[in-house]
């Protein structure tokens, strides 16, 4: 190789360096924005999970006042 192939592959090597080393700073970007959503719909699942389990836990209405008011001697 000459002095030519030599400057023309220095050349290539820093285009290339540069294209990637571009495409990591993107994808970094990229992935800390996915981590970000992902963390916020976790914290939301988490919060309606823990409602739902609230609603859940709060005891059923069986009607028995009703029962009781039709049952009772002041009518």
């Amino acid at each position: 190789m000459n002095e030519n192939d030599y400057k023309t592959l220095i050349l290539t090597y820093q285009q290339k360096s540069f294209d990637l080393f571009s495409q990591v700073v993107a994808l970094e970007a990229r992935l800390t924005t996915s981590k970000q959503t992902i963390e916020s719909l976790t914290n939301q699942v988490n919060t309606l999970m823990s409602e739902l389990e609230s609603v859940n836990s709060k005891p059923k209405r069986t009607g028995s006042k009703i029962t009781d008011n039709l049952s009772a001697e002041e009518f």
